[in-house]
C-alpha cells in the first residue's frame, strides 16, 4: 500500500505536511475472531459464542507539529475534539481512489511531554481509531 496523499479525519486535513504528517506503516486493521472454549467431560474442546469483532482498530503513526507550543497544543486539541465529538469519517486516498471508514470512537491523543513536544513543538503519536468493518 502506497502512502497516502489526503487523509481526512472527521473533515480535518490530518496529511496537510505543515501541522499534521502520516508517516510510514498505517494500519487499517482486520476483523479478531473471538469464541469461549469449554472442555466437555470426554475432555474434547468445544467453542461456543464464536463472533467477530464489531469495531476494528485501526493505527495511523502521525506526526504533529506546531510553531509555538500554543499552536502545537491547539494541533492536538483539534484532533481531540473531533473525537469528543462522537462517530466521524475517516478517509483517506492514495491516488488511486478513496477510501472511507466510519469511525465508531477512539481514545484521545496525548504526547509526553520531552524536550521535543516543549521546545521543538511536535510529537510523534499514534492516532487510534476503531472502525465499523
Amino acid at each position: 500500500m502506497a502512502l497516502p496523499i489526503t487523509v481526512r479525519y472527521g473533515g480535518l486535513n490530518i496529511n496537510d505536511g505543515t501541522t499534521y504528517t502520516v508517516l510510514d506503516k498505517i494500519d487499517l486493521g482486520e476483523r479478531i475472531k473471538t469464541w469461549s472454549e469449554y472442555r466437555g467431560l470426554d475432555g474434547t474442546v468445544a467453542q461456543y459464542n464464536v463472533t467477530e469483532a464489531s469495531m476494528i482498530e485501526m493505527r495511523i503513526p502521525l506526526l504533529i507539529k506546531g510553531t509555538s507550543l500554543a499552536a502545537f497544543n491547539g494541533a492536538v486539541a483539534a484532533i481531540n475534539n473531533i473525537i469528543d465529538g462522537g462517530p466521524a469519517l475517516f478517509a483517506w486516498n492514495d491516488g488511486s481512489g478513496e477510501t472511507s471508514f466510519n469511525i465508531g470512537y477512539s481514545p484521545r491523543v496525548h504526547y509526553v511531554l520531552d524536550v521535543s513536544s516543549q521546545n521543538g513543538y511536535y510529537a510523534i503519536v499514534d492516532l487510534i481509531l476503531y472502525r465499523t468493518p
